[in-house]
């Protein structure tokens, strides 16, 4: 539990980082009225709910999706770090999903956000990059996932950059899971889009790639099972 709380409190910072590059040097403050934040006002959850979702000096409403944001870290780092002690994990986790609800709301992956992911990334994978096999496969990936975005166009150019990522620290196997997994989850909520929606042109693709990580990390064996049947 005390686990699960300390993501909160990560999921609140990160999704403030990735809003506010210069959020690391100023204090935290209202977006409507520009008020600096108490302490006691920075609580994860508990803050909101007994705000009434309301700022207390200009009274304007705290965007929700900050709110869910701290619930959904608490339930990830309770259902996946409480279990496992992967820095992997705890780092995918509190990247992505800030970077899933930025890209739902401006169609946008911030390059501070992703420059800032490659460098825990490699502190915690570097002993991979270590194998030549590794960096040959996950060279001639980089350079397919970016032919494939010259020539179709079809997705955006910061999904390209984050599957670059995966691709240079991730294991071969764990990659071809999370890309496969991310583009039929991403299939099917498009046909389901649009049955209530007939002229959607853009769909934002780091929410998929971020539940297809989540499962592939949690049912990894069954996936590859699923997928390979033991040939790779």
């Amino acid at each position: 539990m005390v686990v699960a709380v300390l993501g909160s409190f990560i999921g609140s910072f990160m999704l403030c980082l990735t809003y506010y590059e210069g959020s690391l040097f100023r204090r935290s403050q209202c977006d409507s009225c520009h008020a600096e934040l108490s302490w006691y006002e920075l609580m994860p959850l508990v803050s909101f709910i007994i705000q009434n979702g309301r700022c207390r000096r200009c009274g304007n409403r705290i965007p929700v999706y900050i709110f869910l944001t701290e619930l959904l870290f608490f339930v990830l780092f309770f259902l996946f770090i409480s279990e496992s002690s992967s820095a992997l994990y705890a780092a995918c986790i509190s990247f992505l999903v800030p970077l899933a609800i930025y890209d739902i709301y401006h169609f946008k992956v911030p390059d501070h956000m992703l420059l800032l992911f490659a460098c825990v990334l490699l502190m915690i994978c570097f002993p991979l990059l270590l194998d030549s096999r590794h960096l040959i496969s996950s060279g001639m990936l980089i350079m397919l996932l970016h032919l494939f975005y010259l020539l179709t166009g079809s997705i955006g150019y910061g999904d390209i950059k984050l599957l670059s990522l995966f691709a240079l620290f991730l294991p071969l196997t764990y990659f071809l899971l999370i890309f496969m997994l991310t583009y039929f989850i991403g299939g099917m909520a498009v046909i389901c889009f649009l049955f209530y929606k007939h002229n959607l042109r853009k769909i934002p693709l780091i929410p998929f790639i971020t539940a297809s990580t989540l499962l592939v990390f949690k049912f990894y064996d069954e996936l590859y099972t699923i997928y390979f049947g033991g040939f790779l």
